[in-house]
């Protein structure tokens, strides 16, 4: 199974963890790290090593991170270039991070990163939009 790694300024990756196990349960192979105010961003690359040591199984890690070009970003791309079957996701929101949940044990590591891609572009919607699909009553 393919190793997820939630890195995130603040706690956003800890609590983003927390409800997809509220929604689809336990989760193997899932590990977080945040950046927060008070850490060096120096030691931010050794922390998220040390997290994707933990979750790979020789089936590849998908880094998921919150922003594009920030401190997880920059971490997590500079050890995916050094690693093989090791990729980053940006904008990390909870349907991506569900999905990923349910589809991890079927997809291998680049469809994993489809689905990602899909999944979290899928899960923004806007209420006036919805309401026009909604069927008439």
């Amino acid at each position: 199974m393919v190793g997820i790694v939630l890195v995130s300024h603040g706690e956003m990756a800890v609590g983003m963890l927390e409800a997809a196990r509220m929604i689809v349960g336990p989760q193997e192979g899932i590990a977080t790290v945040c950046l927060r105010e008070s850490d060096a961003v120096e030691g931010l690359m050794e922390r998220v090593g040390a997290a994707i040591k933990e979750v790979d199984t020789g089936e590849g890690v998908l880094i998921l991170v919150d922003l594009f070009g920030a401190s997880p970003f920059n971490a997590g791309a500079r050890l995916a270039m050094q690693r093989d079957k090791t990729e980053v996701v940006s904008g990390v929101n909870l349907p991506m991070l569900l999905e990923l949940c349910m589809q991890r044990g079927q997809q291998d590591l680049n469809q994993l990163v489809a689905t990602a891609r899909s999944a979290g572009t899928g899960g923004i919607r806007t209420l006036p939009e919805t309401l026009r699909k909604a069927p008439p009553a």
